[in-house]
């Protein structure tokens, strides 16, 4: 599975877009990737999209320890164990 097509269409849809309700801001390129705060590196996605986001990006860099903790502190958030 091509995890950086599936990560790249749901940036540039996410790009493309005005969300109404609540929605989580994402970086585009991980801080712990070189990202930045700027405004061209965030978006903004629904809860459902954030997860699959950091699934992906975890997918993609399996050795970025960073990456790899956003995504159980995700989990932990959805499950109310953090």
């Amino acid at each position: 599975m091509n995890y950086q097509a599936h990560y790249d269409r749901l940036i540039a849809k996410a790009r493309d877009r005005v969300l109404t309700g609540y929605v989580e801001s994402h970086h585009v390129i991980p801080k712990c990737l070189g990202g930045s705060n700027d405004r061209s590196n965030l978006v903004q996605l629904t809860p459902e999209e954030h997860y699959v986001a950091h699934q992906l990006l975890h997918k993609m860099y399996p050795k970025i320890k960073g990456l790899a903790f956003a995504l159980i502190v995700m989990v932990a958030d959805a499950y109310g164990t953090r």
